[in-house]
């Protein structure tokens, strides 16, 4: 499975679509440069078909906004620095909207993220398989800095489920290379 994440545009949520993306992330409350209003990522969003699940990326780390959650038009919440206190109460707050929530976990440790939509990983977290096949459990993906150059490496090292591309696959800061895009999506093995 794909993520394409970072994206700040409709027309590279289309592209996402296009190569075959599960996910499209959108960073809605996360400091980033990639940083977009809730009407822009609800205008992101809209052009998602019902199998393509809205991502808005915000930052586990202070209390979630609600408001601008519900404004985004996401389906899926990904807690960023994640920690399993996060984690539970996003689950008790976004439940009763329908909404599922991921987890990036500020860091690996025992706790199980049981019901999450999907665990990502960090590529500094990649240093010891042992400690990615040990915590694996339910979608198990991996990001952080991920370019068509070494997409294949990572796969074949880690076998995740889920390959989370943003920044190595830009031209700029939010906007996405068509070429790389179709590059990556192509060694994760979706028909182009």
């Amino acid at each position: 499975m794909l993520k394409v994440c970072g994206v700040t545009r409709a027309e590279d949520a289309e592209l996402a679509v296009e190569v075959g993306a599960s996910y499209v992330g959108m960073i809605i409350d996360a400091p980033s440069p990639r940083l977009i209003p809730p009407e822009r990522a609800r205008d992101v969003a809209s052009v998602l078909p019902g199998h393509v699940k809205a991502v808005g990326v915000v930052d586990a780390r202070k209390e979630l906004d609600l408001e601008r959650i519900l404004n985004s038009g996401v389906s899926v919440v990904q807690l960023h620095w994640a920690t399993p206190q996060s984690f539970v109460r996003a689950r008790e707050l976004l439940g009763g909207y329908g909404i599922s929530v991921a987890v990036a976990p500020l860091e690996a440790g025992a706790f199980k993220y049981s019901g999450a939509e999907y665990v990502l990983w960090d590529k500094k977290d990649w240093e010891s398989k042992f400690l990615f096949w040990g915590i694996r459990q339910g979608i198990s993906g991996i990001a952080g800095k991920i370019t068509p150059e070494n997409v294949k490496e990572i796969i074949s090292a880690f076998k995740p489920d889920l390959i989370d591309v943003s920044s190595g696959v830009e031209r700029e800061p939010g906007i996405k290379d068509p070429e790389k895009v179709r590059r990556v999506a192509e060694v994760v093995g979706l028909a182009l």
